[in-house]
């Protein structure tokens, strides 16, 4: 039986709430503190990734089947082979997820994400948060991220015949 509960029904809101349950009094919760079990069905929309600078060589420490899926993008992508943010899609949900690192490494605060873009005449709508994990209670050394997107089929508006 898993000590975390949430009644919250967004995604984004139900991972801020064990972020803060796993951190308890600490300013960041750590890597190992995560239970994939704990945040269930969730653990599939989440990813976690080491910092680097540049932000392009960060790497995934892990990508969740569902936010694989949502950025089209192969099941074995991230197992295949050691995958930083450099090898995203310029436009997929991943990518623009983790364009934000950088706000979490200078504010040390978790950063929301929220955008509207279009992918292969497809309107997709991006929510999703950063969150800093730290293994020494001090220095940022991995975030944790969530994100979810709907896509809404884009509306191509024709000129009428002359």
């Amino acid at each position: 039986m898993t000590g975390f509960v949430s009644s919250e029904r967004r995604l984004i809101e139900r991972i801020e709430e064990y972020w803060n349950y796993l951190r308890r009094d600490r300013a960041f919760p750590c890597t190992a503190d995560i239970d994939p079990v704990e945040l269930g069905d969730d653990w599939c929309d989440c990813f976690v990734m080491s910092p680097s600078k540049p932000p392009e060589d960060a790497a995934f420490l892990f990508v969740g089947p569902r936010l694989l899926e949502n950025a089209r993008l192969p099941e074995n992508w991230s197992k295949e082979a050691e995958r930083h943010v450099r090898d995203c899609p310029a436009d997929s949900v991943i990518a623009r997820s983790v364009r934000y690192v950088d706000h979490v490494l200078e504010q040390r605060i978790p950063v929301k994400v929220s955008e509207v873009f279009e992918e292969n005449g497809e309107e997709v709508r991006l929510r999703g948060t950063l969150f800093p994990l730290s293994s020494d209670g001090e220095n940022i050394d991995a975030v944790l991220g969530a994100a979810n997107c709907a896509r809404l089929e884009t509306l191509t508006m024709s000129k009428p015949a002359a």
